[in-house]
C-alpha cells in the first residue's frame, strides 16, 4: 500500500532513473522586500539564507554541483531556481539567466521558485516554450489559505492571487508545485487542512510541506523570543500532517514533507531527527489512523 506519493517515485516513473536537484541562486530579489508588494519580507524569511554573493556565476554554480553529482553516478538533473522570486524581472532577464544554467546534456527539468503575484502571460509563454525541451515546474508559495494569516506574516499577496496564478499557469500546460507552511502564527489546525484541500481542488502537480522555522535575524525570531509566536512539536506537526494527507489527492506528488534550515541559524524548533525519520513517523501515524494520501477526499 502506498501511503505517500513521493517525488522520488514520480521521477523514476518519468525519467527512468534517479534525478537530482541542482539549486541555483540566480540573483533575483523579492517584491516583498523592495517596496513593490511590501517592505522587510515575510516575517520568517532571512536575507542571509538566500545570500548568493559568494556562490559564483549561475553557470559556475551549476557546473560545480553537477560535477559532484556525476562523481556519485547521478546523470540526470533538475535545475532549481530556488532563491527569492525567480520571475521577478523582465522576460528577457529570466530567459538569459535560465539559459546560463543549461550547461549540461543531463538536465531534464527546470523548476522555477517564485511568488503568485509576479507571473504574467508573457513569462508563461516563455516557460511554455522552455517546456518543449525540459519539464518545467513553477513553484508558488501559498503558505496558508487564510488571508488573515498571510497578512499577519507579511506575505504581501492574497489567496486569490495564488488561485489566479495557478489557473493561469495551467492555461499554458505547465505544472505547479505549491509550498505550504504548517504552524504559522494565527493558523488553526483547520486552516492547515483547508490549505491542502484547496490544493486538491486546484489540481496542482505537487506540494512541498514545511513546518515553521524560527531563524536568526528575522522578525519571527523577535516575536518568538517575546512570547508572541510559537512553533510546533514534532508530534504536533506529524499529527496534523497525517490528517492533511488524507485530503491531498493521491495523484499529487509530495515533493517535501518537512522544511529545514541551516543549523547555525535555526532558533526553533530543535527536533534532532532526520527527514527519513520524520517520514517514517508520519507513515506510522497514518497507518494507525487508517489514512492514506487522498483517502479522505
Amino acid at each position: 500500500m502506498t501511503y505517500i506519493y513521493k517525488f522520488s517515485e514520480y521521477l523514476k516513473e518519468r525519467f527512468g532513473e534517479k534525478v537530482w536537484k541542482v539549486p541555483v541562486n540566480a540573483g533575483f530579489t523579492c517584491p516583498n522586500r523592495d517596496g513593490h508588494a511590501g517592505i522587510g519580507g515575510c516575517i520568517y524569511c532571512s536575507v542571509d539564507s538566500f545570500d548568493g554573493a559568494e556562490e559564483g556565476t549561475i553557470a559556475e554554480q551549476v557546473a560545480e554541483r553537477i560535477e559532484k553529482l556525476k562523481r556519485r553516478g547521478i546523470n540526470k538533473y533538475i535545475i532549481y531556481f530556488q532563491s527569492y522570486s525567480n520571475t521577478y524581472g523582465t522576460v528577457e532577464t529570466i530567459r538569459e539567466r535560465v539559459n546560463c544554467a543549461l550547461v549540461d546534456d543531463g538536465i531534464v527539468a527546470v523548476h522555477i521558485g517564485t511568488r503568485p503575484d509576479v507571473i504574467d502571460r508573457e513569462k508563461l509563454e516563455y516557460l511554455q516554450e522552455l517546456n518543449a525541451t525540459y519539464e518545467v515546474v513553477v513553484e508558488y508559495g501559498l503558505q496558508s489559505a487564510n488571508d488573515v494569516t498571510l497578512a499577519k506574516v507579511n506575505r504581501g499577496h492574497t489567496v486569490q492571487d495564488f488561485k489566479d496564478a495557478v489557473a493561469l499557469t495551467h492555461e499554458y500546460g505547465l505544472k505547479v508545485c505549491a509550498h505550504v507552511i504548517f504552524g504559522l502564527p494565527g493558523d488553526s489546525r483547520q486552516d492547515m487542512i483547508s490549505s491542502v484541500r484547496m490544493l486538491t481542488e486546484l489540481g496542482v502537480y505537487s506540494v512541498k510541506f514545511h513546518h515553521l522555522h524560527v531563524v536568526k535575524g528575522t522578525v519571527l525570531e523577535k516575536m518568538f523570543l517575546a512570547g508572541d509566536a510559537d512553533v510546533m512539536s514534532l508530534e504536533e506537526y506529524i499529527d496534523v500532517l497525517s490528517e492533511a494527507m488524507g485530503y491531498l489527492d493521491n495523484s499529487i506528488v509530495v515533493a517535501r514533507i518537512s522544511g529545514d534550515a541551516a543549523g547555525d541559524t535555526l532558533v526553533a524548533p530543535i527536533w534532532n531527527v532526520s527527514k527519513n525519520e520524520i517520514e517514517q513517523k508520519l507513515i506510522q501515524i497514518m497507518k494507525e489512523k487508517g489514512i492514506t494520501q487522498g483517502s479522505l477526499v
